[in-house]
C-alpha cells in the first residue's frame, strides 16, 4: 500500500492557520490516557496499539503544505513504536509519572514528521500508565472514547482472546470530501443564513480581567510553524468535583425539562457570566463534535467545530427558562455544527475586540471510563496540566459513573490561582443554588 495525499479539512486549515499567526496558541496534543491494572502483557499492547493505527488511518497521518493548500499524507499500515520506561524503583512512582505525563504533553509534537508517539510506564508490577499522544490535527475529544475502546478490543485480541468491535464507518479522508461537496453546494449559504439570524446583535462576554492581557505579539505570525517543546503553558488549570446532590439535581433538572446535561450545565454558566459582566445577551463558544451523520460516529480524526451558543439572559424569568433558551441554542447548533464560527461573516456577532474563542464552554461526552480486557483493566483518564488552545475555558467532563469535574483553563499572565479559583467555585456554588429552586424567580442584579 502507498501513501495517499488528499485535501485537509476546514478545520485542519484553521487549526495549522491560527497555530502559526497567533504565538499565544496553547495546546495541541490531545493524548490518550490510560491506567493498566494487572498482568500486562506489554508485547501484546504494542500489537494493539499497530492495530489501531492500521484500524483509523488518521493515526498514520501527516502533513505538507500551509493555508489552503494544507495536505494530508495517509501512509501504509507499520509497527508502532513504543518508549519503555521504568519507574517502578523510584521512590514514588505516581509522582514520577505525573511529572513525567507533564513532560510529554509539554513536549510538541511535529504533524509534518509523525502525529503520534506512544510511551508506557511501569510503576510496578501489575500497574502502568500508557499514554498515546497525538497531534490535535488528527483527533478530538469524541475521538478519544473511540480509541480508548478500540484500543481495549485489539489488546485482548492480541493475546488471542476474543472481542467485536463496530465498523469504523467513514475513514476521514471521505468526511473531508462529504464536507467539500457541502460547501460547494446550496449548504454554505443555508448555514450562514442561519447563523446571521441566531446571532444578530448578540455580544461575546467581556470578562473584566481579561481586557488588555493579550501579549502584544499574539497575532503576529510566529518564525517556526512548531513550537517550542517546553515553553511556559500559556495556561493554567484548576479544578473543582461538583458535590453528589448537585449532580443528582442536575440530571433530573435536564430529565424534567427533556433536554440534556449540557443544556443545564450551560444555563448556570450563562447566568455565572451575566453576574460577572452584567451583559444580558450573551454568545458563548463551544466545541461540537460535529457527527451528525452515523457514518462519522466510527470516525477518528479532528471533526469538532466552533459554534456560538446565544442567550437573552435578561429575559430569564426562572433558571428553567434560562435552561429552555440554553436547549433551543444547542439544538439549532446542532443542526448547523458542520460550519466553523470562523467561516462566518466576520460582523455575525458584536465582537467589540475580542476573539469568539476568548471564552469557551465545553462538556466533555459521556464515554467510558473503564474496560476489562484479557485480566487487565484500563481506565481512561483526564491529564492535568494538558492546557488548552483557549484562552478561558470551563470544561466539564464525567469522572467514573456519578460525578462531574469543572475544569477551568485559564491565562497565566492575566488571572492569580485565587481569582480562578473564585470564578470557579461561583460557578459551582449557582450549579447548586439554582438547581435546589429552577422555578423560582432569577435574580439578575450583579452581586455587590
Amino acid at each position: 500500500m502507498n501513501t495517499r495525499q488528499t485535501p485537509a479539512s476546514v478545520s485542519q486549515r484553521l487549526l495549522w492557520m491560527i497555530k502559526h499567526y497567533r504565538a499565544d496558541f496553547g495546546a495541541l496534543s490531545c493524548p490518550l490516557l490510560c491506567r493498566l491494572t494487572g498482568d500486562l502483557d506489554a508485547d501484546a499492547l504494542d500489537a494493539a496499539l499497530t492495530r489501531l493505527a492500521a484500524r483509523h488511518e488518521s493515526l498514520r497521518t501527516t502533513f505538507t503544505g500551509r493555508g489552503a493548500r494544507l495536505a494530508q499524507i495517509v501512509h501504509p499500515p507499520a509497527p508502532v513504536p513504543t518508549r519503555r520506561i521504568y519507574l517502578s524503583d523510584h521512590p514514588d512512582p505516581e509522582d514520577a509519572v505525573d511529572e513525567a505525563v507533564r513532560a510529554e504533553l509539554r513536549t510538541a509534537i511535529d504533524p509534518t514528521e509523525w502525529p503520534a508517539r506512544a510511551t508506557l510506564w511501569r510503576l510496578g508490577a501489575r500497574t502502568h500508565l500508557l499514554c498515546l499522544n497525538l497531534h490535535h490535527l488528527v483527533t478530538d475529544a469524541w475521538s478519544t472514547g473511540i480509541l480508548f475502546r478500540d484500543l481495549g478490543a485489539l489488546y485482548a485480541r492480541a493475546t488471542g482472546a476474543s472481542s467485536s468491535l463496530p465498523d469504523t464507518g467513514w475513514p476521514y479522508t471521505r468526511f473531508v470530501e462529504w464536507q467539500q461537496e457541502l460547501l460547494d453546494g446550496d449548504g454554505l449559504q443555508r448555514h450562514r443564513d442561519y447563523w446571521r439570524r441566531q446571532l444578530a446583535g448578540s455580544q461575546l462576554p467581556a470578562l473584566p480581567a481579561a481586557a488588555g492581557d493579550r501579549p502584544t505579539n499574539a497575532d503576529r505570525p510566529t518564525n517556526d510553524d512548531r513550537p517550542a517543546s517546553t515553553s511556559r503553558p500559556a495556561t493554567a488549570d484548576v479544578a473543582i468535583d461538583l458535590d453528589r446532590e448537585t449532580v443528582t439535581r442536575l440530571r433530573a433538572l435536564a430529565r424534567t425539562r427533556r433536554t440534556t446535561l449540557f443544556a443545564v450545565l450551560l444555563a448556570v454558566f450563562y447566568h455565572h457570566l451575566h453576574q460577572v459582566t452584567g451583559q444580558d445577551d450573551l454568545a458563548v463558544a463551544s466545541m461540537f463534535a460535529n457527527r451528525s451523520r452515523p457514518e462519522l460516529r466510527e470516525t477518528v480524526g479532528l471533526l469538532a467545530n466552533m459554534v456560538l451558543l446565544r442567550a437573552r439572559v435578561g429575559q430569564a424569568a426562572t433558571f428553567a427558562d434560562l435552561v429552555g433558551q440554553a436547549h433551543s441554542a444547542a439544538i439549532g447548533a446542532f443542526t448547523y455544527q458542520d460550519l466553523p464560527y470562523q467561516m462566518l461573516p466576520a460582523d455575525a456577532v458584536r465582537a467589540g475586540g475580542r476573539r469568539a474563542d476568548d471564552v469557551l464552554f465545553n462538556v466533555m461526552a459521556e464515554a467510558q471510563h473503564r474496560t476489562v480486557a484479557a485480566g487487565v483493566g484500563f481506565e481512561l483518564l483526564v491529564p492535568r496540566g494538558l492546557g488548552s488552545r483557549f484562552r478561558f475555558e470551563l470544561a466539564i467532563a464525567p469522572v467514573g459513573p456519578a460525578d462531574l469535574r469543572v475544569v477551568l483553563y485559564h491565562p497565566t499572565a492575566a488571572y492569580t490561582p485565587a481569582q480562578a479559583h473564585s470564578f470557579l467555585s461561583g460557578y459551582a456554588d449557582l450549579a447548586t443554588t439554582l438547581t435546589a429552586a429552577p422555578t423560582a424567580p432569577l435574580g439578575t442584579a450583579r452581586p455587590v
